[in-house]
């Protein structure tokens, strides 16, 4: 039972608990996972912001041709999917 307002954050204790806290090779694994989607998500922060950036610098028919290739790239996913 946790206090008023920390409901939400129940089924992520919860989750914690039931890890198995069996052996120095789990805690490991479970450390460099950690770091290394603490990495991606930093580089992923950077490469964004480096995008709004470019984007914002783009003239208006840079931005046109930029919007026409991003549509034609979401299309092309789109219709990869099942």
């Amino acid at each position: 039972m946790l206090g008023m307002g920390l409901e939400v954050l129940e089924p992520i204790i919860n989750a914690f608990k039931g890890l198995q806290y069996g052996g120095i090779a789990q805690w490991l694994a479970f450390i460099g996972l950690g770091i290394i989607l603490t990495i991606g998500l930093v580089y992923a922060i950077y490469g964004l912001i480096k995008l709004g950036k470019m984007v914002l610098s783009l003239k208006v028919k840079e931005f046109t041709v930029f919007l026409l290739v991003l549509g034609a790239i979401l299309l092309g996913i789109a219709l990869v999917l099942p």
